[in-house]
């Protein structure tokens, strides 16, 4: 068998850049390389297109390099030894000329050894625009850490002054452009929400603009959907304008069980009817039991199917339990990406040695056997090139390059039928192990 190493896992300045692109209408700059630059503006170019051309002469402005995101400082040794405030400088005078709601300044690890003083140069050159600097964004810490610790200092700074709760409104905390299908996810949610009669007020993180960022504190409740990056943020909202905030007990709501959860959690709290987002995704279920009880009939699949999955301790607990228990799926391998698994993954652990599974844990999914593989697109050409023939369903980046022109969830009944429809459209190519 071939060996492969594992997916470099982004870190914390990956987390922080994305959290503050995140941002309809802020202007994010990278001081440091352009080593530094190209992966962060590419991913969040694809993920929220701002331009319509890949025409490198649409960005032939110093900084920009050819494309459109994250503009840089392009250091270089002599920065190094004699700082970058001169060019940092003419950056910030260059974003102040446009329309941008925030402009944040985030350092690279070698240029927070500099020195610089990147207050000072905010203060002189951005003028009247909300703007702050993160000078250390954590050097090895995990992309939650990163991504946690930019949205709350981007909160801190736009978030001015208390509001009046409005009732039946609801924050979602812990979206990143960094997750595969973000923006489709939120408007299931918002889809289930509003037929209970509850609106989402923003979605820290996930293309709101800085002024309905500025209106968090005006909802009633925090809903923690991914605990690794939210929690914090919860905890600060809470310290801050003394929100309160719901951690769903079924993790994110991913297949039905835990979609159902999700409503009926954030029903009870407002005492709300959930009556119209349940009997929508039991119509999701009742279109799965026809589908699949003709598959299992001719294929005895998905029941017995070997699985992996590669994600957060969240995802991974409400994926397992749904392949598991709905499906009667096993699982092979289960790696999780970030380090605050917390309750998740204690409650994973669990269930896997109920299972008899426990194993799966500590074995790695791009060097183990499998029929069905939920994770980045690297990891699944991993498994395939160790000559695995097994199918993979992309929950994470980095890509394989597939272009998803249709909206696609994995949230909710609609998520649900999408994630059956990968499964038995995949297992029905897959050699039995």
């Amino acid at each position: 068998m071939k060996h492969f190493t594992e997916n470099i896992l982004p870190d914390s300045l990956t987390g922080a850049i994305f959290a503050l692109e995140g941002i309809r209408d802020a202007c994010v700059i990278l001081n440091g390389p352009t080593g530094c630059k190209f992966y962060h503006s590419a991913i969040s170019d694809e993920q929220f297109v701002r331009s319509l051309s890949f025409d490198p002469l649409s960005f032939p402005e110093e900084f920009y390099f050819g494309q459109p995101r994250v503009p840089c400082t392009y250091l270089d040794g002599q920065d190094y030894v004699y700082g970058s405030a001169e060019k940092l400088t003419r950056l910030l005078t260059n974003a102040a000329k446009r329309d941008y709601g925030l402009i944040a300044v985030v350092n690279s690890p070698g240029a927070a050894l500099i020195g610089d003083d990147l207050n000072l140069a905010l203060k002189r050159s951005v003028g009247e625009v909300p703007c702050f600097c993160i000078e250390n964004s954590g050097y090895s810490g995990s992309l939650g850490e990163g991504y946690q610790n930019a949205v709350i200092q981007a909160l801190g700074k736009l978030v001015a002054e208390p509001r009046a709760q409005r009732p039946k409104t609801v924050n979602l905390l812990g979206f990143c452009i960094q997750q595969k299908y973000y923006d489709h996810n939120i408007a299931e949610l918002k889809r289930l929400l509003g037929l209970c009669g509850i609106e989402v007020i923003s979605t820290p993180g996930a293309l709101d603009e800085a002024a309905t960022l500025a209106k968090i504190p005006e909802a009633a409740l925090n809903v923690v959907v991914y605990p690794e990056y939210g929690d914090k943020i919860a905890r600060y909202l809470k310290e801050a304008w003394d929100m309160d905030s719901l951690a769903l007990t079924q993790g994110p709501p991913v297949g039905f069980s835990a979609s159902e959860a999700f409503v009926k959690e954030i029903c009870d709290y407002f005492q709300a009817d959930p009556t119209p987002a349940l009997e929508d995704i039991e119509r999701a279920r009742a279109r799965s039991y026809l589908f699949l009880s003709r598959y299992a009939s001719l294929l005895g699949l998905p029941k017995g199917a070997l699985f992996s999955v590669k994600a957060e301790a969240s995802v991974a607990w409400a994926l397992t339990q749904w392949l598991t228990d709905y499906l009667g799926m096993i699982p092979a391998a289960i790696q999780l990406t970030e380090d605050q698994g917390g309750a998740f993954k204690a409650r994973l652990e669990g269930l896997l040695e109920a299972m008899g599974c426990g194993a799966a844990l500590k074995r790695p999914v791009n060097a183990t056997p499998t029929q069905m593989v939920f994770a980045d697109g690297s990891t699944i050409a991993q498994l395939k090139a160790n000559d695995c023939g097994c199918c993979g369903m992309e929950i994470a980046l980095p890509s394989l390059g597939y272009l998803d022109v249709v909206e696609k969830t994995i949230f909710g009944g609609r998520g649900a039928l999408f994630i059956l429809e990968n499964i038995m459209n995949g297992l029905r190519y897959v050699p039995e192990l």
